[in-house]
């Protein structure tokens, strides 16, 4: 009855616009699909994804509304020219379409060769063969059987073959293609949607699933192959544009031919496709088996927490080689600005509103930034950005994942929690707990490298290259934080330490600050080090290139000694496999015996051998016991904690 009721529907429809102007038709065609676009809300949202997957970004979500919209009214507008194809004569063709390219079109009709036309979902494609129809050439189309409403379906076929054109259905359809060939009848085929069968190829920076049977034929047919693409210019005007035809090479390599002539194809479809993205047909799951996958890296602009969630990138790579990644910074328009986005992400229900409220709560670079950019998932690592995280994988349909702790915010929000075990978190099999934080994989060879490149430094002292019969101990001098002061008294104490056991073992040592030192630090170990031979270099943070430096002094120590405050620095120097000594700068405030995360964190590492952690007062007989009797060092490997289970979320 459905299907009785929606023929008789079409056909009154279609006999009214048959009665009306072609510039009335297709304006009320618009209107419908525009009615489409509010009514199909999951269908905009795959074109919306698949245009910021292919336009990474370009567009913000106003922007890429309006051109998901304007697909939606180039689709009710071609309906709409369907449906008045019993008035379309040659004289319409010629009022309303030109041929661009017709030199094409005219040498492969009169090459005495069989001639295949070739077009995507663009445009108003039903157009095209009714084009060549009322030009004296009757197209053979290939089509996909529509099931659901077989006698509206049936309609609208007879409709497209009243101009003279035939309509052949896959599932046997091979055999009449090749006798339309042989017949020197053209076949027109919609060329750019494959299901799980095809060849994947470039389109838009990823691989994309291209059906090779339009290829196969063309090519062991010898035939003319000729993409062409129909524009919508306004209202019933159309431009056909012929491409130069698809050239296949040796008959003999007929894989790599045909591979040849599907990348030719798709590079002509994306060239119109970027002319007007709005007359694509962005809303069919498009890349839906490609391997490619893309992660959205959110940085809070520490560049600890950026690296930890690089390692994480690092470890996704290893299972998906095809991975790709961008960083996008968060920056929020002010403090009650962050408050109201973690509210809204702690309340919001699958990341309804998220939008709107990234774009009212972030700086407009950022949001513009973050919100036209496409991830199958996405990583952060630090507070800031959680709100960001949960928001836009909701809204994109992406795993999450967090590195740390992400209260206040519920576990439950995230696919993936990579945090440290000092965290306490509860047994989730969303979270893995590693030893210290997340660091990449540290090469003997990239450290090597790492240092070579180091002793370039227009900072390093000294002519004669570092090597074995000179100990080397690399320091690294952090900052205040909320637990703990960093005082210049502190650092002159440890370089004194330091200066005294490199004398003992006849060793040299290297210095480096992070952007949390004070001023007042760098000025006094400017001083102290200025006139010191065995201090091959002084790296200030807020002077210096520090392109490379922590990698660097790891690849050239062999003990390496940290203060304590930072989680991440401890890491990175545990990950190198050298000795590693870290000393706790002074503690701002007393505790109530309980410990705290942070010394948690020390002890943990220190119980398991990876650090000896060590008063300010011992370091010279810690440093000079590690060098001589040359103990195995313990290397701490969190990318094997959680290389497994990261494997699992793509």
């Amino acid at each position: 009855m459905i299907d009785w009721l929606a023929c008789a529907l079409v056909r009154v429809i279609g006999g009214l616009c048959c009665l009306l102007p072609p510039a009335v038709a297709v304006w009320v065609g618009e209107q419908f699909g525009q009615l489409a676009f509010f009514l199909q809300p999951q269908r905009t949202h795959i074109g919306l994804l698949n245009l910021r997957a292919a336009f990474p970004g370009a567009y913000d979500p106003s922007a890429a509304r309006r051109i998901i919209r304007a697909c939606y009214r180039q689709l009710g507008a071609g309906f709409m020219e369907l449906l008045r194809l019993p008035v379309m004569d040659r004289a319409y063709i010629d009022r309303y379409v030109t041929i661009e390219g017709r030199v094409h079109f005219d040498e492969a009709m009169t090459s005495g060769r069989p001639v295949m036309f070739l077009t995507g979902h663009y445009g108003n494609w039903e157009l095209s063969s009714i084009v060549a129809a009322l030009n004296g050439y009757p197209i053979v189309a290939l089509a996909r059987t529509q099931k659901t409403l077989p006698k509206l379906y049936q309609l609208l076929i007879s409709y497209r073959e009243s101009k003279g054109c035939t309509i052949v259905h896959k599932g046997g359809a091979m055999k009449r293609l090749i006798a339309a060939l042989d017949q020197g009848r053209p076949v027109g085929i919609v060329g750019d949607q494959a299901s799980r069968q095809g060849i994947l190829v470039d389109f838009f920076g990823r691989p994309a699933l291209f059906a090779t049977g339009p290829f196969e034929l063309a090519h062991k047919k010898r035939a003319v192959l000729l993409p062409a693409f129909m524009h919508r210019v306004r209202g019933p005007y159309h431009r056909a544009v012929v491409e130069p035809p698809i050239e296949f090479g040796d008959a003999g390599a007929e894989d790599a031919a045909i591979r040849q002539g599907v990348e030719r194809f798709a590079d002509a479809l994306a060239r119109h496709i970027r002319q007007e993205p709005s007359q694509w047909l962005w809303m069919h799951k498009r890349w839906k088996h490609t391997p490619a996958k893309r992660v959205l890296v959110l940085s809070d602009g520490k560049l600890g927490h950026l690296k930890q969630s690089l390692a994480m990138v690092e470890a996704l790579r290893a299972s998906h080689a095809q991975m790709t990644h961008d960083v996008v910074d968060i920056r929020y328009r002010s403090s009650l600005a962050r408050g109201l986005a973690f509210l809204w992400s702690w309340w919001a229900p699958r990341g309804a509103g998220a939008t709107a409220c990234l774009r009212s709560t972030l700086t407009p670079e950022s949001a513009h930034a973050l919100l036209s950019r496409y991830a199958d998932l996405i990583v952060s690592c630090g507070a800031a950005t959680l709100p960001a995280n949960v928001l836009w994988s909701a809204a994109n349909r992406a795993k999450s994942v967090v590195i740390m702790n992400p209260a206040p915010l519920p576990l439950g929000r995230f696919a993936l929690i990579i945090a440290p075990r000092h965290d306490q978190l509860p047994a989730r099999p969303n979270v893995v707990q590693t030893p210290g934080a997340l660091v990449n994989r540290m090469l003997e060879e990239q450290l090597r490298q790492a240092s070579e490149a180091l002793q370039r430094h227009p900072q390093f002292r000294g002519h004669e290259p570092m090597s074995h019969r000179h100990p080397v101990i690399a320091v690294f001098i952090g900052g205040d934080t909320v637990d703990y002061e960093v005082s210049p008294a502190f650092a002159e104490d440890l370089i004194h330490d330091v200066m005294a056991a490199a004398a003992i073992l006849n060793g040299w040592f290297l210095v480096t600050t992070s952007r949390r030192t004070s001023p007042a630090v760098e000025q006094r170990l400017t001083t102290a080090l200025a006139r010191v031979p065995r201090c091959r270099l002084l790296l200030l943070a807020h002077r210096d290139s520090m392109n490379g430096t922590m990698e660097g002094m790891l690849g050239s120590a062999d003990l390496t000694l940290v203060t304590g405050e930072s989680i991440s620095m401890v890491s990175e120097a545990c990950a190198s496999g050298r000795y590693v000594v870290v000393v706790e700068p002074p503690r701002r405030r007393a505790h109530d015996g309980a410990s705290t995360k942070h010394q948690r964190f020390l002890q943990d590492l220190d119980d398991d051998r990876y650090i000896r952690l060590t008063p300010s007062g011992e370091l010279a007989v810690v440093i000079e016991r590690l060098l001589t009797h040359r103990e195995p060092a313990k290397r701490l490997d969190t990318f094997s904690t959680i290389r497994d289970a990261v494997a699992r979320l793509l």
